[in-house]
């Protein structure tokens, strides 16, 4: 059956949420759920945080209106507050730290920003209060088990490390005779977290020298393409080339690869989050350069599809294109079709929805609303991910989703190459599927 991929998504956000340490909702405005984030609307991050912020507000509008979702408002409304910190974790960090002590928001939802979570890393863990969903892979969420106040820390995107695993398991899987892989990687948290994940997985294969192949490291602080070609010219002659890095530092490493003759045509695998048409370097629609492959975890099939999963992302799917069409205060109607294919956008549906996938669960508890009571609901059990697979916060576990597809992008027939789309190479697999693929 052919699949529709909503990309994979960012490499940037967090949320945590927020009472006043002790945590209870603020007596003073028991009408309202008070929510929080940091999203860049300025800066190098912009073409993710504009439409990420843009549905985020929308969405919030619809639930306070909606009646489909008043009983689990119960009575209340949402109130949001977003301050743009521009991308830089200094500012997001500041802004985190007055939406706590200053706002008193009840919850962080949907922080945006690899540079908030790993700038705030202190404050998250010590506030004890829920953070729900984090737009980045950062490393910087993952604990195994998370203990006191990280518990309070609940991501769901795959973490880098853990997609760092996965990216070796591909490009040892889905292409023929590699014998060399060449890692080109930043070195902000971002690369070197994939970075930390294929060399993990890297050392666990056990199969023989001539059957494994060998990798070659290039470390990169630059996203001018220019100034990195020598880094890129290093892993030229590799079978398959890692792209270890977010938006900013992808593209630089594409195009470098391009302007070189020997690395131009070679495959390139890079991060979920830059598994985006609008973030696709302009040489890829060119006739002679290389495949991308990136990963998907947002994924929904075409009607007609019998698994319930699949007709679970439908509806979800449905409602984040209703949603789409129904706002008129952010959303532009010239830019409402890109949108319902939009991978930022699409992720604040995931975050907020997220969020209210806890108060549902703590409305059916009977229990009041409180920091305490609703991390205990999020942690009752396995929640389903809009759009998605899903995710269990039992017994600490803070590891994110674990399993992602294969995509590869399609140049568009004409036209840029934010016209293109991402196909489905190979379904959802986690590791232990594709360790269990090698091994045959």
């Amino acid at each position: 059956m052919k699949k529709n991929v909503l990309y994979g998504i960012m490499a940037l956000l967090l949320i945590p949420a927020f009472v006043f340490a002790g945590g209870g909702q603020d007596k003073a405005a028991s009408n309202e759920i008070h929510i929080g984030a940091t999203i860049c609307s300025e800066g190098a991050y912009a073409l993710v945080g504009v439409p990420y912020g843009k549905f985020y507000n929308a969405y919030v509008d619809y639930v306070n209106q909606a009646p489909e979702y008043q009983d689990i408002l119960k009575g209340r409304k949402i109130r949001l507050t977003i301050y743009d910190d521009k991308g830089d974790g200094a500012a997001g960090k500041t802004y985190i730290e007055k939406l706590i002590n200053d706002d008193k928001v009840f919850a962080l939802v949907a922080i945006l920003g690899t540079w908030n979570v790993v700038a705030a890393k202190y404050e998250l863990e010590t506030c004890n209060i829920p953070s729900v969903y984090f737009g980045t892979g950062s490393s910087a969420q993952m604990f195994e088990p998370a203990k006191g106040g990280q518990r309070y820390m609940m991501g769901v995107q795959p973490l880098y490390k853990t997609e760092g695993r996965l990216m070796y398991l591909r490009a040892v899987t889905s292409f023929q005779n590699v014998k060399k892989i060449g890692v080109v990687y930043s070195t902000a948290d971002d690369g070197l977290s994939l970075k930390a994940g294929i060399e993990e997985q890297a050392a666990r294969d056990t199969r023989p020298a001539g059957v494994k192949p060998t990798i070659v490291y290039q470390p990169i602080g630059s996203t001018d393409a220019a100034a990195i070609s020598p880094q890129v010219a290093a892993v030229q002659d590799a079978d398959v080339i890692i792209a270890a890095g977010n938006q900013a530092y992808f593209k630089a490493i594409y195009s470098a690869a391009y302007s070189n003759s020997v690395a131009r045509p070679k495959p390139t695998i890079t991060s979920y989050v830059n598994a985006s048409p609008t973030n696709i370097p302009t040489e890829a629609i060119n006739p002679g350069a290389g495949a991308i492959y990136s990963a998907a975890w947002v994924v929904y099939t075409e009607k007609g599809t019998e698994s319930a999963e699949a007709a679970r992302r439908q509806k979800d799917y449905a409602e984040y294109c209703k949603i789409v069409d129904w706002d008129t205060n952010y959303i532009p109607a010239s830019e409402k079709a890109s949108y319902k294919t939009n991978a930022y956008s699409m992720s604040s549906y995931i975050a907020f929805k997220h969020f209210l996938a806890g108060i549902e669960r703590l409305n059916a508890s009977g229990k009041a609303l409180t920091a305490q009571n609703y991390l205990e609901a999020m942690e009752s059990g396995r929640i389903p991910i809009a759009i998605s697979g899903g995710v269990n916060y039992a017994d600490g576990s803070r590891i994110g989703l674990d399993a992602l597809s294969f995509v590869r992008y399609q140049p568009p027939a004409s036209g840029p190459a934010a016209g293109g789309t991402f196909v489905d190479v190979d379904p959802m697999a986690s590791i232990d599927e594709l360790l269990a693929r090698m091994s045959k």
